[in-house]
């Protein structure tokens, strides 16, 4: 029969529509993988398809236009995804520029210090978002300009195994059966632009002609035979699931222990607590502390950075600081592992370092930088200084005028962290009162310290936290920073490492799982103090802070105590360890969890929307599947069952009626075969073709039902090749959509 002019042109077209949307969609979920969170993998999804799309609009235009277009397109994505807030009105300004090219030099310092998935930082984000609009829009390209299928896979698959490589996790086949199908789909829709060899795709149905691409029988059979195949065939290759002879995924690395103050410490904490853990150093020292690296004091309203300073580079052992008077506390570092950061670790407040390299003190950041990493088995020496003070000397301290950067906010925090701030300190009439009260609510108000948490990187973030009451230490540490500071008090986060585990007398072991941020705040006469809001964790050198050891009282009879303790009766843990009194010290294991001396906290197993609406997509799914998977089960029984020719005519009938109902030609309740033929029959887009083989359909199964002779084998072979042929006559005659919504009752 033939076709009306140019319908092969708008098959091909369609086909090639269909298939780049098949490879975006393999592309974003593969490798969204990379980045934390469901939101990130919907984002690369969006931007997968949208990379295809416009490639297959522009496809008729000059390949310099449609490039054009593309990088246009890409400019407005980067800048809704990356740079929202320095658009104008969702169109990119010069300063989103700006942004774009500053984010564009954080790339590599975070795909370096973040263990895969990362967190979605717009640097990231941004990175992802290039390299997965390339890949689509280049196997586009490849694929339909310049008629290379098997070369287009290349950019999209390079992805695809890129996420695989990175990520250590179970092997999950699913990615790559979704690649290859929407492989096939590309070699399809090159084929049919080549020499439509793939069996027959068109298919009158009345008055007009509808696009019905169905490929012919050898070639699903071909297909369907090629995905099983590279789908089953690793699992039978012997090694599968084994270490590999090259691992891609650590290929270029030095094997050096890497952290760094500058990015987020979700990601690093779970592969320390659920993975390797290795020892970073062990320190000796007259009494434990936190081990700081730096400090963080600029809040853009996403992060926390330190102030640049170009340092200064020491002479000697002697660190010039502001003198403050206490006792001096002298440690020794022993490195374990090599490692991949430059920051020397020390207690707070360093005066002097003995170490066999060049040192850079930076005042803004208040760390010690060396000229190179620290190696495997290397010493140094660092003298400290921890300030006489406790509690009460505290209260009659005030916070000095520090300049504006230990109290600046952007204008866009959340009034909501500032009003809670408030209330939480209502009544308290000092800085350090003011201090304690939101420690003691952070500790002690029902918040849990968790890593199974996911948070994004924005002041709304701190607003969700506030209501979830759940998080770890960075959450912890940035909400009391911000809190602090909508009261007019300085604040910082500290970033470096927890005491560590006892390893002999006087001696420390601390591993990676022991990263962890706390609060700064200085006071006048004894400098920058630490304040510990996470609970579960106690600076043992803080003695001006509840669960440490020569304070009994969590405010001494403030407003806001509201511990139950009293003077000299000592302070209960939040988790219920027992009192610390004198000089005694509580040991926790800040690193996971509470010391054997102190239990367990019990699992957190609450229900989030997130894993709700996840359950309901998994129901919706299986519930999808099922459906169809039934009916076919239901009808193959029903024909099974019957075993003389007029059980199998009548069988089939049925299935028959069932599988009409299914396309949306539903046999009424009462209704004969006759008059549901006589309706069928009088649908013109049935033709001739359909009505002959639906009348001789009818009259069998009508004998059959009411004549007393019994039908022979060849009737109930007639019935199986005419309900094969109007059902055959009525899909094609039913839209795709009609097909998809149900079914209903036609008159």
């Amino acid at each position: 029969m033939a076709h009306p002019p140019g319908a092969a042109a708008r098959l091909q077209r369609l086909s090639a529509l269909v298939a780049i949307v098949l490879v975006a969609i393999a592309v974003g979920f593969a490798f969204g993988r990379i980045l934390v969170g469901h939101g990130a993998t919907y984002r690369m999804l969006a931007v997968a398809i949208a990379s295809g799309v416009l490639a297959w609009l522009t496809e008729r235009r000059g390949m310099l236009v449609s490039t054009l277009a593309s990088a246009v397109a890409l400019l407005l994505v980067l800048g809704w995804l990356a740079a929202p807030q320095s658009t104008w009105y969702g169109l990119p300004t010069i300063e989103t520029l700006h942004t774009l090219g500053t984010l564009a030099t954080q790339v590599g310092a975070q795909a370096r210090e973040y263990v895969s998935p990362a967190p979605a930082t717009p640097a990231l984000l941004m990175a992802g978002s290039i390299a997965v609009w390339a890949a689509v829009f280049s196997c586009y390209a490849l694929a339909f300009r310049a008629q290379s299928p098997l070369l287009s896979l290349v950019p999209p698959i390079a992805l695809v195994v890129f996420a695989d490589s990175v990520l250590d996790d179970i092997e999950r086949p699913i990615y790559g059966v979704l690649f290859l199908l929407a492989a096939l789909a590309v070699l399809f829709a090159d084929s049919l632009r080549r020499i439509r060899g793939w069996g027959p795709v068109w298919s009158p149905s009345g008055a007009r002609d509808r696009l019905v691409p169905v490929a012919g029988r050898n070639a699903r059979r071909v297909g369907v035979t090629a995905v099983a195949l590279a789908a089953l065939a690793p699992v039978l290759v012997p090694g599968f699931g084994t270490t590999a002879v090259l691992d891609i995924s650590r290929f270029g690395s030095d094997n050096r222990i890497r952290v760094s103050p500058l990015v987020s410490m979700g990601s690093l904490l779970s592969e320390a607590t659920t993975g390797d853990n290795p020892q970073v150093f062990q320190v000796s020292a007259s009494e434990p502390s936190y081990w700081r690296m730096s400090v963080l004091d600029v809040f853009d309203g996403n992060t926390w950075e330190a102030r640049n300073d170009e340092g200064v580079q020491l002479q000697g052992t002697t660190i010039q600081t502001p003198p403050i008077s206490g006792t001096t506390i002298t440690q020794t570092y022993t490195v374990s592992h090599d490692l991949g950061f430059g920051w020397l670790v020390g207690a707070a407040d360093p005066t002097d370092i003995s170490i066999n390299h060049d040192v850079w003190w930076h005042p803004a950041s208040a760390s010690l930088q060396m000229d190179g990493w620290p190696d495997e088995g290397e010493t140094y020496q660092v003298t400290s200084v921890r300030p006489d003070v406790t509690a009460k000397s505290l209260r009659t301290a005030s916070v000095p005028d520090e300049g504006a950067a230990e109290i600046a906010l952007p204008a866009d925090i959340p009034p909501v962290i500032a009003d809670t701030a408030k209330a939480w300190t209502a009544g308290a009439t000092t800085p350090y009162d003011k201090v304690m009260a939101i420690l003691s609510h952070l500790r002690s108000g029902g918040f849990t310290y968790t890593l199974d948490v996911n948070y994004e990187d924005d002041s709304q973030a701190l607003v969700q936290f506030l209501q979830d009451k759940r998080g770890f230490c960075q959450q912890f540490a940035s909400l009391t920073a911000v809190m602090l500071r909508s009261l007019d008090i300085p604040a910082r986060v500290a970033l470096g490492f927890t005491q560590g585990d006892p390893a002999g007398d006087n001696t420390w072991a601390v591993s990676l799982k022991q990263y962890h941020a706390w609060v700064e705040v200085p006071f006048q006469g004894y400098g920058w103090l630490s304040f510990e809001p996470t609970p579960r964790f106690n600076d043992p050198a803080a003695t001006w802070q509840p669960g440490q050891r020569s304070l009994p009282t969590i405010c001494e009879g403030g407003p806001q105590c509201n511990t139950g303790g009293s003077k000299g009766e000592g302070t209960k843990s939040p988790h219920g360890s027992a009192p610390v009194k004198g000089s005694t010290f509580n040991p926790l294991d800040v690193g996971g969890g509470p010391a054997a001396t102190a239990p367990a906290p019990s699992p957190d197993r609450t229900l989030t929307f997130g894993t709700l609406l996840a359950a309901a997509a998994a129901i919706l799914v299986v519930i999808g599947i099922a459906i169809p998977i039934g009916a076919w089960v239901r009808r193959r029984r029903r024909l099974r069952a019957a075993r003389d020719p007029r059980a199998v005519i009548l069988a089939r009938y049925d299935v028959f009626a069932d599988r009409a109902r299914e396309l949306g030609w539903q046999k009424a309740p009462g209704e004969t075969p006759e008059e549901f033929r006589r309706r069928l029959a009088a649908i013109d887009a049935l033709g001739e073709e359909g009505r002959e083989p639906l009348s001789r359909l009818t009259a069998t199964v009508i004998r059959a039902a009411y004549a007393s002779p019994e039908p022979d084998r060849d009737a109930a072979d007639g019935v199986e090749e005419d309900t094969t042929e109007v059902l055959r006559r009525l899909r094609d005659m039913t839209p795709l959509r009609q097909r998809l919504v149900g079914p209903y009752r036609r008159n």
